[in-house]
């Protein structure tokens, strides 16, 4: 089974999210289920080969916006996976990571490289990723090339609309399909929805998350052709890395620790977790300047500021609405300048108990997973969200909205808390119920973190049922078109 998963980014060579790390990760997983999966994205002027074998194996050219536009082709393995790894490159589209031009480019010289056979490879099936690569579907078609494709939607808030003359400069007929009609009229086309309406199946990164997109408050105005899909469309929980540098006995970590205290030659390589968690909170309050007490929780809020999605309004009411010395609260993310100078203010009220980080800082970000208690998720919105499981990583339990992913990964009263009605009130009686059960009920409390630090969150599992889609895809074996799609189509 040969696949090609295409894809903005793919780390280490180039990462701007978490797209990046799954770029990685999934793949790799698939790697060891005996799939021939490789990667290919844009051959960026900021993608890093560092120590990396890369070759050329070729070049084509094809018409693109009246004009003969040529691309290179070039050859790699990410040194974590061993999964081949390609990459395009023109300097006129694919040098800047851009929005109109890129993406449109990209999606044609994809399909164009295939039609090329400049590759000693033929995939069986296109894995698309989000909007980026959302004209791949419409553009198999239009060639009546023999290959099955599957569109993975991260965050269906994103879909990619840019102005309608892309159309003709990639050579689409916008005859092809009544979508491109619709579109053709408001002048912009959606690269997300003629994803949705052109490829064979769809996966979304949580069960929940898929079930979210069909309604009207999540599907951001596509939930109508999404349900004329249902039948094609799949949850499949992302999973992540899991090995010492993503635990609390990463290198980042001053008093490294595990689920039980393991000893060298009579030297500690890692504490046990209950000792190295209360070292690492002193270490960390005396690294911030806060109150330094181990009798004290510790929560934390670590992600992008955004309230569109984050939940930072309800969170920030919270936070207002308590008496702020029964607990330590830290923030680590940049974003929106309002939601920084808002967070900073409260801080000048509580200076020993509230510690605002606003940068991006891997170390300290482990600093923080190992010190803290709890760590707070209000998301408004969480397709499937990997803080919740990197944080059980380090035993720090997680409080979060009962959304997407989050509903998915955390078992109420096992391995985490879930509030359902989004609002301040509901989220602090929730923060309440945990410190209340931190305080006065040690032995629950330690056996919820036992079960976060043993809940398994690695790839295998997930990537066995991408596999069983990908198998399901080359036997035909799925749902009939809905006629309303078929009509699109």
């Amino acid at each position: 089974m040969n696949v090609l998963f295409v894809v903005w980014e793919n780390d280490p060579f180039f990462k701007l999210g978490g797209l990046g790390d799954i770029a990685r990760s999934l793949p790799g997983a698939l790697k060891t289920q005996n799939v021939d999966i490789r990667v290919i994205i844009p051959y960026y002027k900021v993608v890093k080969m560092g120590r990396n074998k890369k070759t050329k194996i070729g070049e084509y050219n094809f018409l693109y916006a009246g004009k003969n536009a040529k691309v290179e082709v070039w050859e790699s393995q990410n040194p974590y996976t061993k999964v081949v790894a390609y990459f395009l490159k023109n300097k006129k589209y694919l040098d800047v990571v851009s929005l109109i031009e890129t993406w449109g480019f990209f999606d044609k010289a994809v399909v164009e490289l295939i039609k090329s056979k400049i590759l000693d490879w033929v995939p069986d099936i296109l894995h698309i990723n989000d909007c980026h690569t959302g004209l791949i579907p419409l553009l198999v078609k239009q060639e009546k090339l023999p290959i099955k494709t599957m569109l993975t939607i991260h965050n269906l808030a994103f879909q990619g609309k840019v102005p309608i003359d892309i159309v003709k400069k990639m050579g689409i007929d916008p005859r092809f399909c009544r979508a491109l009609q619709w579109e053709i009229k408001s002048r912009q086309i959606n690269f997300l929805q003629e994803a949705i309406i052109h490829a064979d199946i769809i996966t979304t990164v949580s069960p929940t998350y898929a079930k979210e997109i069909l309604t009207e408050e999540l599907g951001y105005g596509l939930h109508e052709i999404l349900r004329g899909k249902e039948g094609l469309i799949y949850g499949i929980l992302n999973g992540i890395d899991i090995d010492w540098r993503h635990t609390a006995r990463s290198r980042a970590i001053k008093y490294p620790y595990g689920p039980k205290e393991k000893r060298v030659d009579g030297r500690i390589e890692y504490y046990d977790w209950r000792e190295g968690k209360a070292l690492d909170k002193e270490f960390l309050q005396k690294k911030l300047g806060i109150k330094v007490g181990k009798d004290i929780p510790m929560l934390c809020f670590i992600g992008r500021l955004s309230e569109a999605q984050k939940g930072l309004e309800i969170l920030h009411r919270m936070l207002r609405r308590v008496d702020q010395t029964k607990f330590q609260f830290v923030i680590l993310g940049t974003g929106e300048k309002e939601w920084e100078e808002r967070f900073a203010w409260l801080s000048t009220f509580y200076p020993k108990y509230i510690s605002c980080n606003f940068k991006f800082d891997d170390t300290l970000a482990h600093q923080i997973y190992a010190a803290s208690d709890f760590i707070v998720i209000p998301s408004r919105y969480e397709p499937c969200g990997l803080i919740q499981m990197i944080a059980m990583l380090f035993g720090t339990i997680p409080i979060a909205h009962k959304t997407g992913g989050l509903k998915d990964s955390i078992k109420e009263g096992y391995n985490g808390f879930l509030f359902s009605s989004y609002s301040s009130e509901a989220l602090e009686k929730t923060v309440i119920k945990a410190i209340n059960m931190w305080k006065n009920k040690r032995s629950t409390y330690e056996k919820m973190v036992e079960n976060a630090l043993t809940t398994d969150f690695s790839w295998n599992k997930h990537a066995k049922e991408y596999l069983v889609l990908y198998e399901k895809l080359l036997e035909n074996d799925l749902p009939q078109k809905p006629a309303i799609i078929a009509q699109l189509d």
